[in-house]
């Protein structure tokens, strides 16, 4: 009754004291049995050899039972941490997916990190927008986390306690995510590949919003401008017709035969702007609208010319090339093109100086380019000025413009299978280049 009893006291200790109360309460135990129960009583002597390969049994079975009853708590520990773990991962995916994205995603990540994991604080470097973000403590997280990501390692400073991981999606780094408190590593990873997935999935919901956005403004743009044009030419046909009978009346003076003159003029500019905003607006559907045929380039270039030369000075135009070309494209959109691209030049190219417009053939294609002196394009701007109503900052109050014509001009030459693109330095000028094939 007494070993069972030992035992007890020596299970019960090691199930809340640990190992080396365990150890200590085994040895005493042996001694107690020794001493109290072991002949010679009262005495540490063993007078059989049977009774002491008992107690030296008793010692080692009390520290076997101790050892594992310490092993079993310790399992038991950790296995209810990691059902915390994975319940507050859980919590984190299922809240992260009720983000409000019009919001800070960054910090609103953290938050709910630091909150679900019960950490001091987190840090978070997203390298696409270049933005730091932190809740609670992190001391200075954001160099840290920089140097990680140039680094491309992850890391874990448990006597910090703290630990940086990569955020990355697919072969692509995202940026970095700092931890500070106690987390398990296949936790922290998870987090990371976590926090990595909702911010790609943010980005790509983000782009899309903004693309249907763009494509219904432009549809409600397009219906706009159709619907302006269509109202604006009869009254335009009117004013031209009128203009030109009072001129053949012969009853005026010659002061007002040239301002009928030019009332007929500026109507009939108007008249085939309007035109040509008919046709934007159903460039949407170039591919169905677009008519090739064998075209003279050099008739395309010459109606081209004469369209600007009510109010450019066409003059200054340099043609460089074999214009005498037979080539199979749809000869009113090319010449929009021209026309959009050729007055883009004239009008922010440095007065009196030439424009000028080449032409070839180079192995089945059609490569036109215009170019111009005095105006400089920058670098991050080149594919913004082909997006429509964009006008680059420093070229917005040399000339008056919307900002259609060069995304019209992109858009019929794309209708062609081709390509627009421009050049531009500061010391000699901006070259338009467009390329077709044949």
């Amino acid at each position: 009754m007494t070993i069972p009893l030992y035992l007890l006291v020596t299970v019960i200790v090691a199930w809340q004291g640990g190992f080396p109360a365990a150890i200590t309460v085994a040895t005493c135990a042996t001694l107690g049995l020794d001493y109290f129960f072991t002949e010679p009583r009262l005495s540490f002597d063993i007078a059989s050899r049977q009774d002491g390969v008992s107690l030296i049994v008793f010692a080692v079975v009390a520290l076997l039972i101790s050892h594992l009853s310490r092993r079993i708590r310790t399992k038991a520990y950790e296995l209810r941490r990691s059902e915390a773990e994975q319940r507050a991962l859980y919590d984190l995916s299922r809240s992260a997916l009720l983000i409000d994205w019009k919001a800070s995603v960054e910090e609103q990540l953290c938050s709910k990190i630091q909150d679900g994991m019960r950490l001091i604080g987190v840090a978070l470097w997203n390298d696409r927008e270049l933005r730091f973000t932190s809740t609670g403590d992190t001391g200075q997280a954001e160099e840290r986390l920089k140097a990680a990501l140039r680094a491309e390692r992850n890391y874990d400073l448990p006597n910090h306690l703290e630990s940086v991981r990569i955020l990355r999606f697919g072969v692509r780094s995202l940026g970095a995510i700092l931890f500070r408190g106690p987390i398990d590593q296949l936790t922290a990873d998870s987090i990371a590949t976590l926090v990595a997935t909702h911010l790609e999935r943010i980005r790509a919901l983000k782009a899309e919003v903004a693309a249907e956005s763009e494509t219904v403004s432009e549809r409600l743009r397009t219906a706009v401008l159709d619907g302006l044009a269509h109202a604006v030419k009869t009254p335009l046909t009117t004013i031209v017709v009128s203009s030109s009978a009072l001129r053949e009346v012969g009853s005026l003076t010659t002061l007002q035969a040239e301002l009928a003159q030019v009332v007929e003029t500026q109507a009939s500019y108007l008249a085939q702007l309007t035109d040509r905003l008919l046709r934007t607006a159903k460039l949407d559907g170039a591919a169905t609208l677009l008519h090739p045929r064998q075209t003279s380039l050099a008739h395309v270039i010459r109606d081209a010319t004469d369209e600007l030369r009510t109010a450019y000075d066409t003059s200054r135009l340099r043609f460089v090339g074999n214009f005498d070309l037979e080539v199979s494209l749809d000869p009113d959109l090319f010449r929009m093109v021209l026309v959009q691209v050729l007055e883009n030049a004239l009008k922010y190219s440095t007065d009196g100086t030439a424009v000028t417009l080449r032409a070839a053939t180079p192995e089945g294609f059609l490569e036109v380019s215009v170019h111009n002196e005095g105006s400089f394009i920058p670098y991050a701007e080149r594919d913004l000025v082909f997006q429509r109503y964009y006008r680059t900052e420093s070229m917005q109050h040399r000339a008056s413009g919307t900002g259609v014509g060069l995304s019209v001009a992109k858009q019929a030459v794309e209708a062609h299978s081709g390509r627009i693109w421009v050049e531009s330095d500061q010391a000699t000028g901006t070259t338009f280049h467009i390329n077709i094939p044949l």
